[in-house]
């Protein structure tokens, strides 16, 4: 149906910028949905360039009806009359035997031809049918791990805040069409019930959602998922518009025989289990279940770890020992960050598994990415620089800078950055740098499940933590997830520090005491 084709990026994100994607990538960062917004410029302006052709093909036939409505209406008066002027007469028997042949043809000749081709031109740029189904899957994550209410998103309210926006029917249509196909189909239920309300009020044209499909959809999912009493009168109610219907009247029985020899399930709305990640996914970015994460320990100036920073100190805020997580505020400016954006734009791509090598894709993880040499430009060392003076540890023999843009309820579950089998070229991967190059109006916080630390992007902060404890080993309690991103476009900056080159700046020592 028409209606696949819905822009679910409608309901919440600001666009920034990127180049040209195809094949199920639009979705997964804010940056690659921006040529989708001049696309549809393209397309909105094509359809009104044939709206103006079948306007001028209209304004032929109305100034000729006209003319010929005059001609008939004045034969009408007096037919005998009218028909005793031979060239009355004639004209009329010319009229139909020529000119309503040429009518005939001028309403065979097809308008839109020209519009037609240009779409078709366009047609690989747009989205993908998995890419609606990453962003329904967008959608739906933000509704599960923040616990909100299905009305709620509908009508554009987003975890207590109203915006100006709200989901059209063919969206929501799309959001339950993929929810019924997933293992848990009652999740599809509110969505579709929705739609079946809104039917009432459904306005027609090409965009029109098919009654019959809804009604059946909603009670396949019904049956789906035992709650076969729910489901009989929906199929009646399609009975009502498809009489006939062989499939409908076929599955009617089918259900009729189910009430009889199985019983329903109790319908409710209690949530499905969950997987360990997104359980805890859910726990830390609702706010964990005891008192939020304490304030700081100190904040200070950082005077000490590199030379130079006797004469320039970052602002250092401690957040926790166990483990070290720090907190250095204003570290990049606007104008670096700029720099930085424009730079990765021009080379994003699907990100890979952190800490799974051999991966090229996860789908734990929703967003998109470029990698910078430290040695691009003057910013990029600068930036190294940074790094360094932030760590005091050496970059050589670590990989490129990773910058990522997240897309529609972008994520990364719970996950640790250094390797389970140590990397023998390279070492483990020692420390983390991770500098945020925008705010997030909602969402799209760094948790640390295990130590409780909840932090929220604040354009030009960074992060930075040990990953390994002083003998080597890889430190659990590091382990940490982004928080989907409810509206926003949340921009990171990633610089894993290795282990190989540090042996005399933090040489492998016995465990600390915790």
């Amino acid at each position: 149906m028409q209606i696949q084709c819905c822009l679910l990026s409608l309901l919440l994100l600001p666009l920034v910028a990127a180049g040209s994607l195809t094949g199920a990538e639009y979705s997964l960062s804010v940056v690659s949905m921006k040529p989708l917004v001049e696309l549809e410029t393209k397309l909105i302006q094509n359809l009104g360039d044939y709206v103006k052709a079948l306007e001028h093909k209209l304004q032929i036939l109305r100034r000729h009806i006209s003319e010929m409505r005059l001609e008939n209406e004045k034969a009408q008066r007096n037919v005998v009359l009218y028909l005793s002027h031979p060239l009355n007469a004639f004209a009329l028997i010319r009229r139909l035997h020529l000119d309503w042949v040429q009518w005939r043809k001028y309403m065979e000749q097809p308008v839109g031809g020209a519009q037609m081709r240009s779409f078709d031109a366009w047609r690989d740029h747009l989205p993908t049918q998995l890419d609606l189904q990453d962003a329904c899957n967008g959608i739906a994550r933000i509704q599960d791990i923040y616990g909100l209410q299905e009305k709620h998103i509908m009508r554009g309210q987003l975890a207590g805040i109203k915006y100006n926006i709200s989901m059209s029917t063919g969206d929501i249509f799309a959001v339950g069409q993929h929810l019924s196909r997933t293992t848990n189909a009652k999740e599809a239920v509110p969505w579709l019930e929705e739609v079946k309300r809104r039917l009432r009020n459904q306005t027609p044209g090409p965009l029109a959602v098919d009654k019959a499909e809804v009604l059946l959809l909603l009670a396949e999912t019904y049956i789906k998922s035992k709650h076969y009493a729910e489901a009989l009168p929906i199929l009646d109610r399609a009975l009502k518009h498809n009489i006939a219907d062989a499939v409908l009247l076929r599955r009617r029985e089918e259900v009729q025989q189910l009430i009889t020899k199985e019983p329903s399930t109790v319908l409710d709305n209690g949530e499905p289990k969950d997987n360990s990640k997104v359980a805890i996914l859910k726990w830390g970015c609702r706010g964990f279940s005891r008192e939020q994460s304490p304030k700081a320990l100190h904040c200070c100036y950082n005077f000490t770890t590199t030379p130079f920073l006797r004469l320039a100190p970052l602002k250092m805020e401690l957040l926790g020992e166990h483990p070290y997580v720090v907190v250095y505020h204003d570290v990049l400016s606007d104008s670096e960050i700029a720099e930085i954006l424009e730079m990765a734009e021009r080379r994003m791509a699907r990100t890979s598994t952190v800490a799974q090598p051999n991966r090229t894709s996860s789908p734990t993880r929703t967003a998109m990415g470029a990698w910078l040499k430290r040695s691009s430009n003057a910013l990029t060392r600068r930036i190294a620089r940074r790094v360094r003076d932030m760590s005091g540890l050496q970059l050589e023999g670590s990989e490129r800078m990773q910058v990522i843009n997240y897309g529609i309820g972008g994520h990364y579950v719970p996950h640790k950055d250094w390797f389970t089998q140590h990397p023998k070229v390279m070492g483990n991967r020692l420390a983390t740098v991770l500098f945020y190059l925008t705010d997030v109006e909602q969402g799209g916080a760094t948790m640390f499940n295990k130590a409780e630390h909840k932090v929220l992007p604040r354009r030009g902060t960074a992060l930075f933590w040990y990953n390994l404890h002083t003998d080597g080993e890889g430190d659990w309690s590091t382990t940490h997830a982004a928080c989907p991103i409810i509206v926003g476009s949340k921009w990171v900056l990633t610089q894993w520090i290795r282990e190989r080159n540090q042996i005399f700046i933090r040489p492998c020592l016995g465990r600390t005491s915790d």
